[in-house]
């Protein structure tokens, strides 16, 4: 298991932002990138990182 920093650097945002379009925005990326980049990090985890909700995400406690 190992992230790039594009990928961190997107999770910090997505989190702080409270939402994957906000995030995927300030890192440069197009949101099925950013949401294609997260769940290829939840696979490999094994864990949910984020609780998605109708208007927006929250990190889970993984």
């Amino acid at each position: 298991m190992r992230f790039d920093l594009t990928d961190l650097r997107l999770f910090l945002l997505v989190a702080e932002r409270g939402s994957i379009t906000h995030g995927a925005g300030l890192a440069g990326l197009a949101l099925a990138s950013a949401s294609a980049r997260i769940k290829g990090m939840e696979e490999s985890l094994g864990a949910p990182l984020l609780e998605r909700r109708r208007r927006g995400v929250v990190p889970t406690a993984a």
